[in-house]
């Protein structure tokens, strides 16, 4: 007799789920030590706790896949806990109470499984980061002096979400050194939306002038009314908490867009970007943007986007800028610059521009980032 075959054997099945714990597991622990850590400190204890607790992980695993799993899982919890503003889970996410936030939450997993499997399964992450239009103001003014002739720019955004970010140019941003000494400011002082940008290297190119933004749309599966209250929750509740003036940013933010709402279309970027792009006027140059939204498509899928504004470059100056995980955005070169990132600073995000002008294309790595904005790090550029 074979050496343990009379013993029960394991399930495929079961297999396969506690495949799914372990990868969930890593993902937990690889974000907090990545992205959470020193950064904010709820997350952290969270998704550290949930990594090793197997019960737990085994009540959400399996929905989407582990890489999209934990900041999908924090944000479908968050929106739970906004949901009803006077709960335990409510009051340690804002602050209010100082305990450990963790068995609420664990409660909260077990308690309500099914509507937070379900949840899960009809939410995509929409994080509005508007911390990153401190990054596309100089990506898109260096865009924009490439261009041949003084012509008005169309911004496209793929999975803009509620497009919070294609008024980069409303906002107020400072540039500060490594001794957190301002350095420079640039966009309207007015805007009720502030943002403070570390600089680690040379400063980066800003607008003299205000930018000639004549058109601002974008293109997202599920794109979010900037004007409906219940859905603006959601951007909220992608926000991690704990971390200074985000909330605060988010609802400056809303604000400024409410007054001129974007045109945001319902699509997916793969197949309805050619047809958007070629609806921009003639005289006018459509520049792509995408921040952290091509690392949800697969690779299929981000190669047809390059491919479409590749295809549409051919006949007319575009460029897009992308700011995304390097290995998304293979046609960007990144050898020429070092990485900056330490552990905790934030997963390495490259800042890149790929434009055509009459016919040719050129691509440019323009530096490093923090992915929400924290910090700028700009190469040389030619």
């Amino acid at each position: 007799m074979d050496e343990g075959a009379g013993r029960a054997q394991p399930r495929p099945e079961a297999e396969g789920r506690e495949d799914e714990v372990g990868a969930l597991a890593e993902k937990l622990l690889a974000l907090a030590e990545s992205d959470l850590r020193d950064y904010s400190p709820v997350y952290d204890r969270l998704a550290t706790a949930l990594a090793g607790d197997p019960e737990a992980l085994a009540a959400v695993a399996g929905v989407v896949s582990p890489g999209k799993a934990p900041v999908l899982l924090l944000a479908v919890t968050h929106d739970m806990a906004l949901a009803e503003p006077a709960g335990r889970l409510a009051r340690l996410y804002r602050g209010a109470d100082r305990d450990d936030p963790w068995p609420t939450f664990r409660s909260l997993l077990l308690e309500r499984t099914a509507e937070v499997r379900a949840a899960m399964a009809a939410r995509t992450v929409q994080t509005n980061e508007v911390g990153r239009s401190a990054a596309l103001l100089p990506a898109v003014t260096e865009a924009v002096a490439r261009v041949d002739g003084d012509r008005p720019v169309a911004l496209v955004e793929i999975g803009p979400s509620a497009g919070l970010n294609l008024f980069f140019d409303r906002f107020s941003v400072t540039y500060l050194g490594a001794d957190a000494t301002p350095l420079v400011r640039a966009g309207p002082t007015e805007s009720p939306v502030r943002l403070t940008c570390e600089v680690r290297s040379a400063l980066p190119p800003l607008p003299t002038s205000p930018l000639d933004i004549v058109r601002r749309e974008g293109i997202d599966p599920n794109p979010i009314d900037v004007t409906d209250p219940v859905a603006c929750r959601w951007l909220s509740a992608c926000i991690w908490p704990g971390v200074p003036d985000r909330a605060d940013r988010l609802e400056a933010a809303i604000t400024v867009a409410r007054r001129d709402p974007p045109v945001l279309h319902r699509g997916d970027a793969r197949t309805d970007l050619a047809p958007l792009l070629a609806a921009v006027p003639d005289a006018t140059v459509p520049i792509v943007i995408a921040t952290w939204a091509l690392a949800y498509l697969d690779g299929q899928g981000r190669r047809d986007v390059c491919a479409t504004v590749d295809a549409l470059g051919r006949d007319r100056d575009v460029a897009l800028v992308t700011a995304e995980s390097p290995h998304v955005t293979p046609w960007v070169d990144d050898t020429e610059h070092e990485r900056t990132t330490t552990d905790g600073d934030g997963t390495a995000t490259l800042l890149g521009l790929r434009q055509w002008r009459g016919g040719e294309v050129e691509t440019t790595a323009l530096g490093w980032m923090h992915p929400h904005g924290r910090w700028l790090d700009w190469g040389e550029r030619r």
